[in-house]
């Protein structure tokens, strides 16, 4: 009998000590959260309503196959000539599990308009959103360019303005500028140029050394992995290459989940200095504290990509292809 109550309690110390390693385990996981702006379309060129559609159902169906539950952050003012588009690419998202937030109608700079009128255009991009969504109510914000505030009080004012409609603003801690490739890219394909791929080695490239300096960051100020906010545009681009960077993540050990399980970290509740330019926030709580971090050799494009990206955007929009 002594011998039975040994083992048993043995059994149940072990069990308990596994159980207490696991929990340990699990808080120092890296994780991560997938976001997308300017759903239903990244509108700095016009593509037919079909290529749209392709776009959204390519990217559904890779977060599919991860089993990710994103974040779509609406523009409802890119596709405002065909509410009916935008309305089924909605309705394809919140189907498919995601969350809908919002990022204005007009993707609008917060530091070149005032207060009220930013709000109301926040109120004016949930309208066809809200229709698709139904009882359940938007939760979250992401601004444009992600201009927050540039003073304190502009800073305050916007989060009060947020808070009292009901949405939280979400923080981006990597993105890989992907909007600057984006337009080359798409330009290459419709010319059918083999060079297309070029750009997509590029794009992956550039990418890979963005996630490294974000990590070697994140280690030098905090003490234990915190869970990270992905930033990504619905593009072209990463409609076909969405995959390559979601093995990538995983190759680095991060799990994937949701938005809201994210922001439930400390992290997210510090505040930061207010700043004038649009800058992830990795820098701002940096900048905000200790400066650990070397921030002059944070990778950036190189000025033939933003020459390229240029070049692009007029050869598009000039309907030249």
């Amino acid at each position: 009998m002594f011998i039975n109550k040994l083992i048993s309690g043995s059994i149940i110390a072990y069990a308990c000590v596994a159980s207490v390693c696991v929990n340990a385990s699990a808080q120092h996981q890296k994780k991560i959260s997938i976001t997308f702006d300017d759903v239903p379309i990244h509108a700095e060129f016009i593509l037919p309503a079909q290529s749209v559609k392709d776009i959204n159902h390519k990217l559904l169906q890779t977060l599919k196959k991860y089993n990710i539950k994103a974040t779509g952050f609406v523009n409802e003012g890119h596709l405002k000539n065909d509410p009916q588009l935008l309305q089924s690419l909605l309705s394809d998202w919140h189907e498919h599990g995601h969350d809908l937030g919002n990022h204005t109608f007009s993707h609008m700079s917060y530091h070149k308009t005032d207060l009220n009128t930013y709000l109301a255009d926040i109120q004016k991009g949930a309208i066809t959103t809200q229709r698709v969504l139904g009882k359940q109510k938007q939760k979250f914000f992401r601004p444009p360019y992600l201009h927050a505030g540039d003073t304190p009080e502009a800073q305050h004012m916007l989060d009060k303005g947020l808070k009292e409609s009901g949405l939280r603003l979400v923080p981006v801690t990597m993105e890989n500028a992907d909007y600057v490739f984006d337009a080359p890219y798409a330009a290459k394909l419709q010319h059918k140029q083999l060079s297309a791929a070029t750009s997509y080695k590029q794009y992956l490239e550039f990418t890979e050394h963005r996630l490294d300096f974000y990590e070697n960051a994140s280690a030098k100020m905090f003490d234990q992995p915190v869970p990270h906010i992905l930033m990504l545009h619905v593009n072209q681009l990463n409609a076909d290459h969405l995959d390559s960077i979601l093995h990538s993540l995983q190759s680095r050990g991060y799990h994937f989940q949701s938005l809201e399980n994210t922001l439930e970290h400390p992290i997210y509740s510090q505040p930061t200095q207010a700043f004038k330019f649009g800058i992830h926030w990795l820098f701002r709580w940096d900048k905000s504290k200790e400066n650990k971090v070397n921030w002059a050799k944070e990778p950036e494009p190189s000025a033939e990509a933003f020459a390229e990206h240029q070049q692009a955007l007029t050869t598009l929009n000039n309907g030249k292809l």
